[in-house]
């Protein structure tokens, strides 16, 4: 029975699926203005209004981050934002910033440093405090002070000043900058640091905690009382007193005792420019505590990993020039003794960046600027190069460039100059380079041009349309002529006869250029003569053109060149079969043309064709352009030039690593290789026997690699010729082409290595034939080897067994105990070809087995001894049956009780007897009782020097003595004796 679905439509089924969505998108739209406005507050930029900025700061890598003197919150500024007095700033770690100062001086602040500045806005001097890390501070306008630990350095305009702080003081002077405490960030990070080394100690710095390096200018140091530093100024050495120190050019100052190197130029993060070659010589200059006969090194490298690194040792100088490319460097210096990581070592960073000099474009060389009334405008444009901040252009007179009439700044790459006079001008491009004032810019080389006024404008030169006018299907004609500077607007006449008499199109155009929409209407099909006249602002004639004829034609044209394409490559032995194709629906003469040059001005070919094609071509090698040209009655047209180069063959390749022997190895293939040929795709290889008709031995047709694996163990000795081959395909740009065939002329000879002989694989030898009459390891070899090691080794242990060289093929072994051994021997020819054995032998030396136990012939097992017995005997004999391996026996005897009564050791010759068997006479008869007793006979055999070498398996009997109790003696009573 089938049901009725109910598909009714429910106004409230679809208002409440209209709530839902509508809940979902407000409630993304919170989450998403939420994360918006989380990111903004971490990002935020605080600027002050209440302060003067006294610098601006931009970084590089990863974030810096600042804190006002009076706050407690650190914030991340952008770059270039504003610092105030008493901001502290610190970097992250492998990040950089530079702070810029309006008097041109500028700190470069290292990773993992934090420094505070305070510049008020009465003091010209700015104070920068040092609580960790590298910073460099580089003068111009005013003095800058550096103050770290009981240190305050006072940096000359014009100078350079680099300061390294390491781990000893860092601590301290780090706790100042974390505290949130304003007043303690106000009292600054130098003197706290002093006042708290002076408790720790008379040292501030112990380990040498603070270093100093003058680049350049000069510095007065002075320390505060109680502090202590040695100052090294290259290999001179001064104590520095309360009184101020200055530091000149060169000089390097180092707390502490400790010995170090430390760099003077380049400065670490320094940008140098390189304006003339593509390698710039980068001089190192350093200043070593250390002595003269310590090894430094100076290690520079593209990654800072310094994973691949040029090292240098520079034991004794204390400078050296190395020509680097453009990019970063990462350098360091240290003694090799105590490594790179030492805190006696210095490294940093600089950029070689790139500047040529710039090249002039606008006006073009020698361009002449015509006028008639107005002044021309000159429009001058160059290509500068990306370090240049701004550039300097001159205009002369002159070629020397003397005396410029037109000095300008410009901060971009061109710049429009009206009003220049009448004649010869000379102008040239100097950049300018913020980033080093130091260096001279190289200006560009100077170019010329000139300013000439007429009487007479030169005519209008006309640029479109050609001599055909296409106007089919309703399509416009685009009139354009060479622009004329003092020309306000431009007259466009249109005519049929070349007197100009009957117009039949005349417009005006502001500019020069000219769309005649649906031009089949104004001008049908036929000949047309059309002229632009130059207008002043008044309406006056300026200049014109002269008349120039075309032909409008209402149907489309067909003229296209086909094959070959543009850039084709066509191999030197396919030219003949290859068929030069075209369509055309024009009516005319066609010739087809072939030119070294693009203007076809000295055709190699020029050849009437008829249809649609050509072949038979014959073109020596070499670049050609080619087209084909139809002309009829009225018109003369051409395709475009078609670029073709008829190459030769490809280079042959070149086989690699195939000497004049070629051994075969029994179980691997032969590896042949050769050079890649430039444009194969793919190569044959085959392998023949000398002669011009031999069959190949192997052949591969199609190997993309240039190397090939071969099993060429089918293969005879012999002389053989292996011929590789390189081929291309044929693509959309080129023809299939083919390489020459590179041979190689080689013997192939089997490897025949050393055959193993005796023992066998897994042969497994006796114990007792091992220590006793060892084997010999017997190898053979088909070649005598030259050289040759036989190597013996047993598993479990360390180091070979046996190792002989040069042996002979048969090779007595020593004595070997139980265990498993291989053996191979390792050998080469007088070629020098490895013969060795292909795998190891093994062989497994058996345990040496007991000796067989001796059958007891008296007593019996079980057998008694009693009165009788003892009556008759006063010894007991043991007999055994001797064993024809033993050389001694142990007889043993046991009480009841197992435990071990008697024990001795017997010759086999002082116990033999004349029946053949073996006794023993045990006549300690005290040492027996009444009971029962187990008699032992173990075979033993020893060598000539005593030695156990073969146990064997005992024998026992078991016997007992029955002998009665003695009985106890009954005495009669004495009585009382005398004396008592």
């Amino acid at each position: 029975m089938k049901t009725k679905r109910n598909t009714k439509y429910s106004r409230e089924s679809v208002s409440a699926v209209l709530q839902d969505i509508f809940v979902v998108l407000f409630s993304l739209s919170v989450i998403g203005y939420t994360a918006f406005l989380f990111f903004n507050n971490l990002n935020k930029t605080i600027e002050r209004t209440d302060k003067v900025p006294v610098a601006s700061i931009s970084y590089k890598y990863k974030s810096v981050q600042r804190k006002f003197l009076d706050r407690s919150v650190w914030d991340r500024p952008v770059q270039y934002s504003p610092v105030y007095n008493g901001d502290i700033i610190r970097t992250a770690p492998a990040s950089e910033a530079t702070i810029y100062f309006p008097d041109q001086n500028v700190i470069n602040v290292g990773a993992n440093t934090m420094i505070q500045i305070f510049k008020p806005t009465q003091k010209d001097e700015t104070d920068v405090q040092i609580a960790e890390g590298n910073v460099s501070v580089q003068t111009v306008g005013s003095k800058v002070a550096v103050k770290a630990d009981n240190v305050s350095v006072a940096v000359e305009k014009d100078s350079v000043l680099h300061v390294q702080k390491f781990e000893s003081a860092e601590k301290e002077a780090g706790s100042v900058l974390s505290s949130p405490d304003a007043s303690a960030a106000a009292a600054g990070i130098a003197g706290d640091t002093a006042r708290k080394s002076t408790a720790q100690g008379e040292n501030a710095a112990p380990g040498g905690a603070l270093r100093l390096t003058v680049e350049k200018g000069a510095a007065a140091m002075t320390t505060l009382e109680g502090g202590s530093t040695d100052v090294r100024a290259g290999r001179n050495v001064a104590a520095i007193a309360a009184e101020p120190t200055v530091l000149s050019e060169g000089a390097v100052v180092q707390t502490g005792n400790n010995a170090a190197v430390s760099m003077i130029r380049p400065a670490s993060g320094a940008r140098l420019i390189n304006q003339y070659k593509r390698l710039l010589p980068v001089s190192f200059a350093w200043s070593s505590s250390f002595s003269d006969d310590t090894e430094l090194v100076l290690e520079t490298s593209r990654s800072r990993d310094f994973a691949k690194a040029s090292r240098l040792s520079v034991k004794g100088l204390q400078e050296v020039t190395l020509d680097e490319e453009a990019g970063t460097v990462y350098w360091r210096i240290y003694a090799a003794e105590r490594g790179a990581r030492d805190e006696s070592a210095d490294s940093g960073k600089f950029t070689v960046v790139d500047a040529p000099p710039p090249v002039p474009l606008e006006p073009v060389p020698d361009r002449r600027f015509v006028y008639k009334e107005t002044m021309p405008t000159v429009r001058f444009l160059w290509k500068g190069n990306d370090v240049s901040s701004s550039y300097m252009l001159e205009t002369a007179d002159n070629p020397d460039m003397r005396n410029p009439a037109v000095v300008k700044q410009v901060s971009g790459e061109t710049v429009t100059l009206p009003n220049l006079r009448e004649g010869v001008w000379y102008w040239r491009v100097t950049p300018n380079y913020i980033i080093d004032e130091s260096i001279r810019p190289k200006p560009s080389v100077v170019s010329a041009f000139s300013i000439e006024k007429q009487k007479e404008l030169p005519p209008i030169k006309l640029i479109a349309p050609g001599a055909i006018a296409d106007t089919a299907e309703g399509k416009s004609v685009a009139f354009s002529w060479k622009r004329v500077n003092e020309a306000s607007k431009y007259r466009l006449v249109v005519a049929k006869s070349e007197s100009m008499s009957d117009t039949v199109v005349e417009r005006t155009s502001d500019i020069n250029y000219y769309e005649l929409k649906n031009a089949a209407k104004a001008l049908p099909n036929g000949i047309y003569y059309w002229t632009v006249e130059g207008l002043d602002k008044n309406g006056e004639h300026l200049t014109a053109s002269a008349p120039s004829a075309f032909r409008s034609r209402d149907s489309e044209v067909v003229l296209r060149s086909l094959f070959p394409p543009d850039n084709y490559v066509l191999a030197d032995t396919l030219c003949l079969d290859t068929r030069f194709t075209w369509k055309t629906n024009l009516e005319g003469e066609q010739r087809f043309q072939v030119s070294a040059s693009p203007d076809f001005s000295n055709p190699v070919l020029d050849v009437k064709a008829l249809g649609s094609g050509i072949d038979g071509t014959v073109l020596p090698q070499g670049d050609y352009f080619w087209r084909v040209s139809v002309k009829s009655e009225f018109e003369a047209l051409e395709t475009p030039p078609k670029r073709l180069t008829v190459a030769p063959a490809l280079p042959s390749p070149k086989l690699v690593g195939i000497g004049e022997v070629v051994v075969i190895h029994p179980q691997k293939k032969n590896t042949f290789a050769w050079t890649a040929v430039p444009g194969a795709d793919y190569y044959q290889v085959k392998i023949t026997k000398p002669g011009l008709d031999s069959e190949p031995l192997y052949e591969n047709l199609y190997i993309t690699d240039t190397g090939v694996e071969i099993a060429l163990q089918s293969i005879q000795d012999g002389d053989y010729i292996m011929s590789v081959q390189g081929f291309a395909s044929s693509t959309l740009t080129s023809s299939r082409r083919y390489s020459y065939a590179a041979d190689k002329a080689f013997m192939l000879k089997h490897l025949r290595p050393v055959e193993l002989v005796s023992p066998a694989n897994n042969a497994r030898i006796g114990g007792v034939d091992a220590a006793l009459n060892p084997v010999r390891l017997q190898w053979s070899s088909v070649e005598k080897p030259v050289k040759s090691r036989l190597v013996l080794e047993k598993a479990g242990q360390r180091g070979s067994v046996l190792s002989v060289s040069d042996p002979s093929f048969s090779v007595k072994l020593p004595s070997l105990t139980a265990g498993n051994y291989r053996w191979r021997v390792i050998a080469s020819t007088a070629d020098g070809f490895d013969i060795s054995s292909m795998k190891d032998s093994s062989f497994t030396v058996l345990p040496i087995p007991p000796l067989e136990r001796v059958a007891l012939v008296f007593p019996s097992d079980g057998e008694t001894f009693g009165v009788s017995f003892f009556k008759a005997n006063r010894s007991i004999v043991f007999r055994w049956k001797k064993n024809g391996e033993a050389t001694h026996y142990v007889i043993r005897l046991y009480n009841e009780k197992k435990q071990k009564i008697f024990e001795r050791e017997l010759s086999a010759e002082t116990s033999s007897r004349a029946d053949g068997d073996c006794a023993f006479e045990f006549g300690d008869l005290e040492r027996l009782s009444r009971g029962i007793f187990y008699a032992e006979v173990e075979p033993e055999r020893r060598l000539k020097d005593g030695m156990l070498f073969q146990s064997g398996i005992v024998s026992s009997r078991r016997f007992v003595i029955d002998l009665p109790k003695a009985a106890s003696v009954e005495t009669d009573a004495p009585g009382v004796l005398y004396g008592k």
